[in-house]
């Protein structure tokens, strides 16, 4: 569904990459944060990966 490095930008996408189990990176300050995996949940401040939180404040997703 989304390309490779496509940023995930809304609760939207973010809910669509869950629903499709899409793999994902975590960014922090224009770096990889984590190579994080497929969302587990996505709640009004944070985004769940392999059972970590990642805050959606500091973090940007993109498809792996």
């Amino acid at each position: 569904m989304f390309k490779s490095g496509f940023v995930l930008d809304t609760d939207e996408k973010l809910n669509d990459a869950m629903y499709n189990k899409t793999p994902v990176i975590v960014y922090m300050n224009g770096k990889i944060l984590d190579y994080g995996g497929v969302i587990e949940e996505n709640s009004q401040y944070a985004v769940k990966i392999n059972g970590d939180y990642f805050l959606k404040e500091t973090c940007e997703f993109r498809v792996r």
